[in-house]
Formats: C-alpha cells, structure tokens, sequence
C-alpha cells in the first residue's frame, strides 16, 4: 500500500470513529438518558458504522434476492439515520458553546455531511482496491 493511501485510511479511520461517536451521542439524546438508552445508543452507533462501512460490497452486489435488496434499503435508512443523529450529536457536542442562529446550522450540516461520508469513504478505498 502507498504512504498516501495509509494515510487516507488512518483519516478516515479517525473521522469514521467521530462519526460513530456523534451517532451514539445524538441517538442517546433523543432517547434519554437511562442506562438502557445507553446500550442501545451504543449498540444502534455500531450497528449504523457497520452497515456503511461495507458500503461498497452493498451497493454493488448486482443480486435481485430478497437478503441483497434487504441490505441496500437497510443501507439507505442508515445513511439517513446517521446523518439525523451525527447532526444532533455535532450540533450539540461541537456547536453548543457558539453563537445561535443559522451560522450554527449551516456549519453543523456542512460537518454532518463530511463525517458521514468518511465510512463510505474509507469501504471504497478499502473494498475498491487496486
């Protein structure tokens, strides 16, 4: 592997875990705070990484049977569930202390979308090796 490429996986690697935090974060805020919203906060996180982490082999299984198109939609719904609560997570982990208004949204949306695309970042240059 390039040093270029090491790298790319090493910063991605890193915004994925973020990413994953935020995730568990802002599940855990719509929750509550108990301790099985904890676990299950948790639990949802890992289950969400995990399903855009193997974007690629997802996406591109060309079958028609019902598990193949089960994973793509499930896939989808994680992709917009990360995004829902990695925005909740960043807008109150990152944003929190900062001025109010549409500053702070447009900010916390433009870290959504980056954070969010680092796991499928990181399942292509994984998966789509050369």
């Amino acid at each position: 592997m390039s040093p270029n490429k090491n790298l790319l996986i090493i910063g991605l690697g890193a915004v994925t875990v973020w990413d994953t935090i935020t995730t568990v974060y802002g599940t855990n805020t719509i929750l509550g705070k108990g301790d099985v919203q904890i676990i299950l906060s948790v639990l949802f996180g890992l289950l969400i990484s995990s399903f855009l982490l193997r974007t690629i082999p997802i996406i591109k299984n060309p079958s028609d049977d019902l598990i193949p198109t089960g994973a793509k939609v499930l896939w989808f719904l994680a992709v917009l569930y990360d995004l829902f609560t990695a925005f909740m997570g960043n807008f109150d982990l990152v944003l929190s202390q900062t001025a109010s208004g549409v500053q702070k949204v447009i900010i916390a949306i433009g870290i959504t979308i980056f954070i969010c695309s680092a796991p499928i970042g990181l399942s292509s240059v994984y998966y789509d090796a050369d």
